[in-house]
């Protein structure tokens, strides 16, 4: 249960934060990633309904790759003040 509320929670929070910060959007979905990851190696999961290794890995890479692509597309300053402004003018 610990791990779907961390999961969750870092979803939750990717997503509210998008409109005004996207770079941070996209580092809270990288640790989605990363913890996807790891969840196939805590000791704590369920035994009976575990990820596979290849399972878990293409989830990860999938989450990682979505937050490393957010992170650089709007590591430019124009473009993450139209992205903004795009997101205030909505508001």
């Amino acid at each position: 249960m610990l791990e779907f509320f961390v999961w969750t929670t870092l979803l939750t929070a990717a997503l509210l934060v998008y409109p005004r910060r996207p770079r941070t959007a996209g580092v809270l979905i990288a640790l989605m990633g990363a913890w996807t990851f790891l969840l196939r190696y805590l000791p704590w999961t369920n035994q009976r309904v575990t990820a596979g290794y290849w399972t878990a890995w293409w989830m990860a890479a999938f989450w990682l790759a979505w937050g490393l692509v957010w992170i650089v597309r709007f590591s430019n300053a124009e473009r993450r003040a139209a992205h903004v402004g795009y997101w205030t003018a909505k508001s």
